[in-house]
């Protein structure tokens, strides 16, 4: 299974950086692809997917994890027989594929994917804004420990304290952790200074293996 980020703030070689999240998961599905969010801009969306070599038909599901337009800008692009689940929209069409809906402090439900393939537990988050610890927590409680955690975990304005216990926390939680987006500059630091070597660098072009 693969984990290949299509749309982040940060970007390497000739990949496009803008806020927002997309994440393709490839080698799930017998014949097709699963796109987690779309990023903000459709441009961007498709210049990063062709570069990947990414064949939008191929996509058979997307999953929205929120109303925010650096969630949902690049819908536009998506081929009209993808079908695209809401959060509330999904109830467990595709096998091994859970999803978590909590709400949050600014009156939002915001949907989580746990996806299990092979012994494999992957967690993937859009903003995380009900909570990074408390969605991780609601995956532990579902499948146990996470190999993975991937997204934005929304903490660019917490302290560098207020991190660290999250991220301590996190470590009972889950194997490996890829931070993005809306995580932080500092806070990514702070992650990648706790999980050491089961911290995962991530960035619009990266492909991750699990």
């Amino acid at each position: 299974m693969q984990l290949i980020t299509i749309y982040d703030n940060k970007a390497k070689g000739p990949f496009l950086a803008d806020w927002g999240s997309s994440c393709l998961i490839r080698e799930f599905l017998n014949n097709g692809d699963i796109l987690f969010d779309t990023g903000a801009d459709e441009k961007i969306l498709e210049s990063n997917a062709n570069l990947l070599k990414i064949d939008k038909e191929k996509i058979e599901y997307c999953f929205i994890s929120h109303d925010h337009y650096d969630h949902i800008g690049g819908l536009g692009w998506l081929s009209s027989k993808t079908k695209i689940f809401y959060p509330g929209e999904y109830h467990n069409e595709i096998e091994n594929i859970s999803t978590i809906i909590l709400g949050s402090s600014i009156g939002l439900i915001e949907q989580s994917l746990v996806i299990q393939k092979e012994n494999k537990k992957v967690l993937l988050v859009g903003c995380s804004h009900p909570g990074i610890e408390r969605i991780a927590r609601e995956a532990f409680n579902l499948v146990g420990k996470m190999d993975l955690v991937v997204g934005g975990f929304h903490l660019f304005s917490e302290s560098d304290e207020s991190v660290k216990s999250t991220a301590k926390r996190l470590k009972e939680l889950t194997e490996k952790i890829a931070p993005c987006h809306c995580t932080g500059d500092e806070a990514e630091e702070i992650f990648r200074d706790v999980f050491q070597e089961n911290y995962v660098e991530n960035f619009a072009g990266n492909i991750i293996e699990v």
